[in-house]
């Protein structure tokens, strides 16, 4: 019987790959057959890249800047799925005078790179008819967050809202386009804040490999009919 998981042959671009989510996605969709293009604005550990073996290349690319995912797609030209885990968090007061640069910064990162990413590959995706892409949202993007500020949650709203927006373009074209909103979750981004455990029902943050997975599951061709769903991975904190 064939395993509708696996990822073959399938090359997979994967943005924010330095961060917690990021390096555990890349290990899920390597264990499923993908190979992996590994990318971040600053370096990716090389210790990392080689225990992935054959099935992982690391390329810089800052998502920011569009002559830079040029060159990317210049060096790739082609992939089958795109997973956009590039994200900041900064835990700043949104009423210090020196806000409106954090702001638009956040923006720059969390909503414009995923776009800037698509301006290169989602027309090639719909040309051939096949694709998949995952965006990584938030629980803040659907109920505020419990530490995030406005510029934070607002801007994963506004990855929920684009998943929605591709979706409706991909989905008559073969491209499927999904989003993940991940609750609290064990990564350096969170490391040293607060978290109220008796907030979440299961009682704990939660791990980047039970982020991964599902990410690697939206990649697979056992999602083949879903589009346009944000899946809600947080504990039971919040569904929708």
């Amino acid at each position: 019987m064939e395993n509708f998981f696996r990822l073959d042959g399938q090359t997979v671009l994967l943005t924010g790959a330095a961060g917690g989510i990021g390096r555990a996605s890349a290990v899920a969709l390597a264990a499923q057959g993908a190979h992996v293009v590994l990318t971040d604005v600053g370096a990716i550990d090389p210790d990392f890249v080689a225990s992935l073996g054959d099935r992982a290349t690391a390329m810089r690319c800052d998502v920011t800047d569009r002559a830079s995912v040029a060159a990317l797609q210049e060096a790739l030209p082609q992939v089958d799925a795109i997973v956009l885990a590039a994200g900041i968090l900064p835990f700043d007061d949104w009423l210090d005078d020196g806000w409106d640069a954090s702001f638009e910064r956040v923006m720059a990162v969390n909503v414009k790179g995923g776009l800037n990413i698509l301006r290169a590959y989602f027309p090639g995706m719909c040309e051939r008819g096949s694709g998949r892409v995952v965006f990584v949202g938030s629980a803040s993007g659907r109920m505020g967050g419990m530490q995030a500020g406005p510029h934070y949650a607002g801007s994963k709203g506004a990855v929920h809202t684009l998943v929605r927006w591709f979706a409706q373009r991909g989905a008559p074209r073969g491209v499927g386009v999904n989003g993940i909103a991940p609750g609290s979750i064990e990564t350096d981004m969170l490391a040293g804040q607060p978290f109220t455990a008796d907030r979440v029902p299961a009682g704990r943050m939660g791990r980047p490999e039970e982020i991964a997975w599902p990410i690697a599951f939206l990649c697979s061709p056992a999602a083949s009919y879903m589009s346009g769903a944000v899946l809600d991975v947080n504990g039971g904190l919040i569904f929708s």
